[in-house]
């Protein structure tokens, strides 16, 4: 009897040191962070200047592309002057600038390939950088946000299923949102006429301006 007495005691015991973490009571916060992100202001300053570098580059595959296309209608035009009637001199003259120009072309023609593969493989992976860097910058403000407020767990709000497409999180209590707290240390030092809320319902009015059928 007192061995199974024992043997009880030490299973309640047990028991009860697996209970007790799930007693103990957890702070969760919740987080927008699509939100977040859209209302960064070094987001904002990122995406100008990629876009301001994605024109640039269009416009060197542009200026290639006329090379190209000069030399394609400098040959076209070398081929209309092929007439039977020209001295055999003549028409020597003009089948070497044609093959001359042909020649030219072809490694015109190469270089614009490698050239845009080089520029979409370098711009990719800027591209990737910036975005990687805004991303880090964000976790470690909520992070931060978290561990000021003796936050145990923090839930993205915004976060949907890879497949459904469905919302994660259906419904948080508002009383546990921090998007503004992360906001106000993420922007910091936003200059002094950037306006978040202004540039959320930009995006947003975008977003919804897409989704709209074509007439």
């Amino acid at each position: 009897m007192k061995k199974f007495c024992t043997t009880v005691s030490v299973i309640a015991a047990l028991f009860g040191a697996m209970i007790s973490p799930a007693q103990a009571e957890v702070k969760v916060a919740s987080v927008n962070m699509t939100e977040l992100n859209i209302m960064f202001y070094k987001r904002v300053d990122v995406e100008a200047s990629l876009k301001k570098q994605e024109n640039t580059i269009k416009e060197e595959i542009a200026s290639r592309q006329e090379k190209v296309k000069a030399l394609l209608e400098e040959g076209q035009k070398l081929q209309k002057q092929m007439d039977p009637t020209l001295s055999e001199a003549a028409v020597k003259k003009l089948r070497e600038q044609a093959a001359s120009i042909n020649n030219e072309l072809t490694a015109e023609q190469e270089e614009l390939k490698t050239f845009v593969q080089r520029r979409q493989i370098a711009f990719r992976e800027i591209v990737r950088r910036e975005l990687a860097l805004l991303s880090k910058e964000l976790h470690e403000t909520v992070q931060a946000v978290a561990t000021e407020n003796g936050y145990d767990l923090v839930v993205d709000s915004s976060a949907v299923g890879g497949v459904s497409g469905y919302r994660v999180f259906p419904y948080v209590k508002p009383e546990l949102d921090i998007t503004q707290l992360a906001l106000k240390k993420l922007n910091a030092g936003a200059p002094a006429d950037f306006d978040p809320q202004a540039e959320l319902d930009r995006v947003r009015g975008a977003v919804q301006q897409q989704a709209q059928p074509q007439e």
